[in-house]
């Protein structure tokens, strides 16, 4: 089945059933296919291609993993394929011009089942050769195809297709309290396994100095029956260094700090006590991490992970957990699935996705029966528009000391997430590393909420003098940086300047020396961030002149100084930055 979207795209219907109805509908440049399947579906694709005409990189929500399966630029259509699900990607891609513009954003409402999305360049036809392809549907199903052909910032495009998924009643966000807004401490660089309620209270009393107001501790709090934590998950009891974790909660709350604790909710390790009442209630084996996953497809195991979670939450009086790894409930493809062997027996649904999803609602509705302001923190990828349902929190997958792929993976959080807090992952640097080098680590995230992972008693004077004042300005600033409108540069680029702005202020960083900052006009704050290694920005100025300020990284005042119509070099040092007067 062939359909018009408009008089430039022709998208063709593969495997329909015939009792299938289309409707589309084009307004504006941003056209809607809606599929409407009245009976069971084995599964159907659409495709379409467009001209390659200034198109040079294609956007993908992945934290930007290079490997099959997970290309970070514009591949051949050959090489495109990735799959998104509820525990494993988003579904979307954005084909971006030179400009940093849009030249295609395509998104479907389909974000529970798998669903395979390819998009990449013909080498025969040199023409952006798209497919979609659905899951099979047991049942009447609606999903929508949303194509964006628009001439304006690629960002604006991604931020408005999650504008879309937020009206769907599947997608509608957790509620956001302010506490997922202010920075947080995390103890896993920092600690590791190593971590102690001393630990973790001094960090706490510490970090209040520089304005954190909540602290996870990751692993290690957990009892540990044999090899490691993950042979051991799944019961989630207390060792015996934190054999007072309700006192010890309460004391770190009293000083004013929230408490989150980790849990690895799909694990369950042979040497956990559960371990032999599960047996014929798991789906994988993970070699890599040494421990099983567990069937959510059990109602029974669904009713334990989620009374064991709602037990740490009341027992010991948590403000929120770091629910962490959803992303290995999906069976890998080189392993069978033991459900079809057993004819799904015990099971109240087939797919994984969907028992997840289950999963999640009924915990997520138990913790917010508990605590309405409850945080809970997922992380990239496992970040569907689904699961904004079920977490308040977004933080950027794991990429210890790399300032570049934390930028790079927080402004791909932002662009989907909407009011969503999207937090940095942990941030560690070296005693060693001059105060402006540390300073770019956390420039980096600036557009998310800093979570901060370095042993606070054991940094150096100028790292200290360093961190507080970047705190107090990014939280001084907090509101323009976090719900700004955020417009990115150059994708293919890793986003060498990041542009916000509001009715009132706006700011640019620029991560890059080789390029040129335009004035803002018409703000009432306007900021010039250089999280460059250069000592200079070339800023160009259009119309009368400004007069302007310099900090450096320590928020110091340096000069004042006046910028002249033109382009103009600026002497502004690392990691500080100008303001206008």
């Amino acid at each position: 089945m062939n359909c018009m979207i408009s008089d430039r795209l022709e998208m063709e219907l593969k495997d329909l059933p015939p009792s299938a109805q289309v409707k589309t509908e084009w307004q504006n440049g941003i056209g809607i296919v809606e599929i409407q399947l009245e009976e069971p579906c084995p599964g159907f694709s659409a495709e379409w291609r467009i001209p390659q005409d200034d198109i040079q990189f294609r956007w993908v929500a992945d934290a930007g993993k290079i490997g099959v399966g997970y290309p970070q630029f514009l591949p051949p259509d050959w090489f495109s394929k990735t799959t998104s699900q509820l525990c494993c990607r988003v579904p979307v891609f954005s084909l971006v011009g030179a400009d940093s513009g849009n030249r295609l954003t395509a998104a479907v409402s389909e974000s529970v089942l798998p669903v395979g999305i390819q998009s990449g360049i013909s080498e025969y036809s040199f023409q952006a050769e798209c497919r979609i392809v659905f899951p099979a549907y047991s049942r009447p199903a609606r999903v929508q195809i949303r194509l964006d052909l628009r001439k304006i910032p690629f960002s604006r495009a991604l931020r408005e297709t999650a504008a879309w998924w937020e009206t769907m009643p599947e997608c509608l966000p957790m509620p956001v309290p302010e506490a997922a807004l202010e920075p947080l401490y995390s103890t896993w660089y920092s600690y590791h396994h190593e971590i102690s309620p001393e630990a973790v209270e001094q960090e706490a009393e510490l970090g209040l100095e520089y304005g954190i107001g909540s602290v996870i501790v990751d692993d290690g709090w957990q009892k540990i029956c044999g090899a490691g934590s993950y042979p051991s998950a799944g019961e989630w009891v207390p060792s015996d260094r934190f054999s007072d974790l309700k006192e010890h909660v309460r004391r770190v709350q009293t000083m004013g700090m929230r408490y989150l604790l980790w849990v690895a909710l799909p694990f369950l390790g042979e040497d956990s006590p559960l371990f032999p009442s599960m047996k014929g209630k798991l789906l994988y084996f993970s070699g890599g991490l040494n421990t099983w996953v567990v069937d959510p497809r059990f109602p029974e195991v669904r009713a334990g992970l989620i009374k064991r979670c709602a037990g740490l939450v009341e027992s010991f009086g948590l403000d929120g957990l770091k629910i962490d790894f959803l992303d290995r409930f999906p069976v890998p493809s080189d392993c069978v699935d033991p459900a079809i062997g057993e004819e799904f027996a015990g099971r109240d649904c087939k797919s994984v996705d969907e028992a997840v999803a289950v999963l999640l609602d009924d915990l997520c509705c138990t913790l917010r029966a508990i605590r309405p302001d409850i945080l809970i923190e997922f992380r990239q990828d496992y970040t569907a528009p689904a699961m904004r349902r079920f977490a308040n929190l977004f933080r950027a997958s794991d990429c210890p000391g790399d300032r570049i792929s934390n930028r790079r993976r927080i402004i791909n959080l932002r662009l989907l997430s909407g009011n969503t807090a999207v937090h940095s992952d942990m941030l560690g640097w070296c005693g060693q590393e001059s105060a402006e080098s540390a300073a770019r680590q956390l420039w980096n995230v600036v557009f998310s909420v800093p979570q901060i992972s370095v042993r606070l008693a054991a940094l150096s004077p100028e790292h200290r003098r360093m961190l507080r004042s970047w705190l107090s300005f990014w939280k001084k600033n907090r509101e323009l940086f976090l719900h700004g409108a955020l417009t990115p540069l150059h994708p293919e680029l890793n986003y060498p300047v990041v542009i916000v702005e509001n009715g009132t202020s706006a700011a640019v960083v620029v991560y890059s020396d080789r390029y040129a900052v335009k004035w803002i006009h018409g703000k009432e704050t306007f900021l010039i961030v250089n999280a460059s290694a250069a000592e200079e920005v070339a800023i160009e100025v259009d119309g009368s002149g400004y007069a302007a300020e310099v900090y450096d990284c320590y928020g110091e005042f340096r000069e004042r100084i006046h910028l002249h119509p033109g382009l103009q070099m600026v002497r502004i040092p690392c990691s500080g930055r100008l303001e206008q007067d």
